[in-house]
């Protein structure tokens, strides 16, 4: 154990798993050893001091590291592609296999639903540690691939909808589990850029498949419709994600992960969690948001049909769609820096503050763009270009900036990834019902649109267009005004829920210290009654390292909180 004396307290912006050259606050001793750094106080500052002191020290180098970050992000940018695929292709399946558009909705509701049911098993699975969080991403990563690829030659409803099913409950393995690895390797002042960074390869991955994926569908290649070329395409990209993620992902390590075999069949004791989730009124607030909040998300899926049956052509549909999903990327990692500096001025209500910003922000242009008629001619594109890149770039902030970091904060550790795998299962069941179905529904049998008028050239057939915007617009401008509501609750919600966290983990620490020093105790009695002075002599050099440890171990305690 190497020791050393300095003066002022000073951030360090190391990298994760290198040595942190910190200078310790004064009359304190740095203490370096395995457990890391430390400062023992020597004396004159209370222990609130020196703990405050390393608290600012070790609050900035908590960030997941190059590889690992590559890994979530190529993760995160196959589960984009893959959403996008479907509404990209839907309009060659209209002309291929004759489908109808309550056949995508029934489609991408089956799959929605799959995924919702299985994604807290995926949750509770990592979170047990039955399996490795590095296997369940490589594992679905690569299933997802082969399933996707064996879209391709499927020609039947009854086919297709089976395997986006089992599409659904494989892609629902990736994002919670992804996102629970990122909570456990980065600081909470850095999450919201972090998980906006993700999210911006997750755009980007949308931005791909509908951009390749749309003008591709209604061409031939090689003999082959272009439509089965893409599934090929974005399935072989998922298997070659699965094979970079197994050579470079590695396993990060978390707290409490050891749990007997006995504790990982305890379905009893997850529905206990579940309920004692619902007791928390922050995530009864976002999952009450959520079940709303993503209707208009789901329903944007039918953005591209909708510029195609208004008169826009593949190529600029697909153009558009990118444009959105570009905007999105640069919006999301835009949220995400917004949160975590609005956390930092004001931690009780900044993030809240952020999310009803970007609602409001999102509702007048959701209208714009499908209610009011657009110019005519080449003026119509750039007219909605321009909307959908503003909606991009403002009303994408809640996922990233809000959600996430207040789903990690106000749960332990061992428990994210299952809070998040139930939280996107909630929320996402009731978003692919009342989202693309509900599109599909309103628009066909509410408002007319007609699928053998609705062809490429639709400048003659504004009734469609119309027909498909007022569907658009229903599930827009309702369900974004609820979840504004929604997250005004969190204003009260989130200070009680972040202090409930903050008594529980001090209550812990602080039994955990008291058996550690009941241990010591018994330890250096029974060496006292042998008589044995080597014995006593090595339990309270045992005693001293032990508090060392403890003041970091308490350090770590107030930076999560």
């Amino acid at each position: 154990m190497k020791m050393s004396k300095g003066a002022a307290p000073q951030k360090s912006e190391n990298e994760p798993g290198q040595e942190s050259a910190v200078a310790e606050p004064e009359n304190f001793t740095t203490v370096v050893g395995a457990g890391g750094l430390f400062h023992k106080q020597q004396s004159g500052v209370s222990a609130v001091s020196y703990l405050s002191a390393i608290s600012e020290t070790f609050a900035e180098i908590r960030e997941a590291g190059p590889l690992l970050l590559t890994s979530l992000c190529l993760v995160s940018a196959l589960e984009g592609a893959d959403m996008a695929l479907l509404p990209a292709v839907f309009y060659a399946l209209q002309t291929d296999l004759g489908l109808h558009l309550n056949d995508l909705a029934t489609m991408t509701l089956i799959q929605g639903v799959t995924s919702s049911a299985v994604a807290p098993f995926w949750g509770i699975i990592a979170d047990r540690g039955i399996m490795k969080r590095k296997t369940i991403i490589i594992m679905g990563c690569i299933l997802q691939g082969l399933v996707t690829m064996m879209l391709s030659v499927v020609d039947q409803m009854v086919g297709m909808t089976l395997l986006r099913a089992l599409n659904g409950a494989l892609l629902a393995s990736l994002r919670p589990v992804a996102n629970g690895v990122i909570a456990d390797v980065t600081s909470e002042q850095r999450r919201g850029k972090v998980y906006g960074f993700v999210q911006l390869c997750a755009n980007v991955g949308l931005m791909a498949g509908g951009l390749i994926g749309t003008p591709l569908s209604t061409q031939l290649v090689w003999g082959w419709q272009g439509w089965r070329i893409s599934f090929i395409g974005i399935g072989s990209l998922s298997v070659l994600v699965g094979l970079f993620a197994a050579c470079t992902m590695t396993e990060p390590e978390r707290e409490n992960s050891g749990k007997s075999a006995k504790e990982r069949g305890a379905l009893r004791q997850e529905l206990g969690k579940l309920l004692s989730y619902f007791r928390m009124p922050t995530f009864c607030a976002l999952i009450f948001q959520g079940w709303f909040g993503s209707i208009p998300w789901n329903a944007m899926g039918y953005s591209t049909l909708f510029y195609q049956v208004g008169g826009i052509g593949d190529a600029k549909a697909a153009i558009l769609a990118a444009v959105g999903q570009a905007s999105g990327a640069i919006g999301g990692l835009l949220g995400g820096l917004i949160g975590d500096r609005l956390s930092k001025c004001c931690p009780m209500h900044g993030r809240p503050f952020t999310a009803q910003v970007s609602v409001l922000c999102g509702i007048p242009v959701a209208y714009c763009i499908f209610m009011i008629e657009p110019p005519e001619g080449e003026a119509a594109f750039y007219y909605y270009m321009g909307l959908t890149t503003f909606m991009g770039l403002t009303a994408t902030w809640c996922g990233v900036g809000v959600n996430l970091p207040i789903l990690t904060e106000i749960v332990r550790p061992e428990g994210r990834s299952t809070i998040l795998a139930w939280e996107a299962a909630l929320e996402s069941t009731f978003a692919a019902i009342l989202g693309n179905a509900m599109v599909g529904f309103l628009a066909q049998n509410v408002f007319g649109y007609k699928i053998d008028e609705a062809h490429k050239d639709a400048v003659s057939d504004p009734e469609s267009r119309r027909a498909l915007g007022k569907a658009l617009t229903l599930t827009c401008f309702t369900p974004w005004l609820i979840c504004w509501l929604a997250y005004t609750l969190l204003h009260w919600s989130y200070p009680k829920d972040l202090k409930r966290v903050r008594d529980e983990k001090m209550k812990d620490r602080k039994e955990a210290r008291m058996k550690k020093q009941q241990e010591r105790e018994e330890a250096k009695r029974a060496a006292r009654e042998a008589g044995n002075a080597q014995a006593h002599a090595e339990a309270s050099q045992k005693d001293v390292d032990m508090n060392v440890d403890e003041a970091g171990a308490t350090a770590g305690t107030i930076i999560s909180v």
